[in-house]
């Protein structure tokens, strides 16, 4: 939280050329910048790598999440969200293979009740990688599972729906894992529904995808 990060001013929410700490930024309701990457495959079938939270997190306590992300430090650029996935997830991605979604905004609360003002710039990435090849920093992240875009489609339409992912945990241990609509946080837009749309939008051959 006494990371430098760059305020983004509104309504095209570019550094405004002012720095604060992220804990400063949150409580005087800024904006400040994050990057969110999501890896999808296609094989044994089209999916999602969702990143479970642990129990512990601050925010989001054992939900299902983007597959990495992180907030960008002043003066950071894609490049350096590459970074926060190299850290996370151990994957070390070309900028050029990423696909451009846009930009969200997002506003969240912490279990003490502080909130947050995100601007994420989204990004896509086709990896065909097992799960074991993933590295998972266990300070981060708790697990990794593949959702079919079939199942994550119909549970984000039906909440009496549920399903069940296939894991494994940062220490490796497989983990079967029950998602419902209720399994991602919360987000004012319907951030994971649209996610999987623009997935299986991805898989049936549409590259000109914009959140």
């Amino acid at each position: 939280m006494d990371e430098k990060v760059d305020i983004l001013k509104p309504p095209l929410f570019i550094p405004s050329g002012q720095v604060k700490t992220r804990k400063q930024a949150y409580s005087d309701g800024d904006w400040i910048g994050t990057f969110n990457l999501w890896v999808v495959t296609r094989s044994p079938e089209p999916a999602i790598i969702y990143q479970q939270r642990g129990p512990d997190m601050a925010w989001a306590p054992n939900k299902l999440d983007v597959t990495a992300g992180g907030h960008l430090q002043a003066g950071e650029r894609l490049t350096d969200g590459l970074r926060e996935v190299e850290e996370e997830l151990g994957k070390h991605y070309d900028p050029s293979q990423l696909l451009k979604l846009g930009r969200k905004l997002y506003v969240g609360y912490n279990n003490d009740g502080s909130s947050h003002n995100n601007i994420i710039d989204l990004y896509l990435i086709e990896d065909g990688s097992l799960l074991n090849t993933y590295i998972q920093q266990k300070e981060e992240v708790y697990a990794l599972c593949a959702c079919p875009v079939s199942e994550l489609l119909r549970v984000n339409q039906d909440e009496a729906y549920s399903f069940t992912a296939a894991g494994l945990t940062a220490e490796g241990k497989p983990i079967n894992i029950t998602v419902g609509k209720q399994s991602f946080p919360e987000n004012w837009d319907d951030y994971h529904y649209k996610m999987a749309i623009l997935v299986d939008r991805y898989f049936k051959g549409d590259k000109n995808l914009l959140y």
